[in-house]
């Protein structure tokens, strides 16, 4: 089963989307905004406006860590006897 992760266009909202189909709706958890998907678009109930998947597609950012050897910094600390 794939899963595809989207954008609510209401409120911007990520939203797991795990069956579609011709008809199926989806409602936002955040601000209850419901879409059919129909024609391969998604139809948004309140405004009628249609979405492309693609559009609406949450691109997650892969956390990109080099390899970096542990450095050990050396710590100087200057502390004055006067206080």
């Amino acid at each position: 089963m794939a899963v595809k992760i989207i954008r609510c266009p209401s409120c911007g909202e990520e939203i797991e989307i795990t069956d579609l189909y011709e008809g199926v709706e989806i409602q936002c958890s955040l601000c209850n905004s419901v879409m059919v998907y129909q024609e391969g678009k998604l139809l948004l109930l309140d405004t009628n406006e249609e979405f492309d998947l693609d559009e609406l597609e949450s691109v997650e950012e892969e956390e990109e860590f080099e390899d970096y050897d542990e450095f050990e910094e050396e710590e100087d600390y200057y502390y004055d006897e006067e206080y």
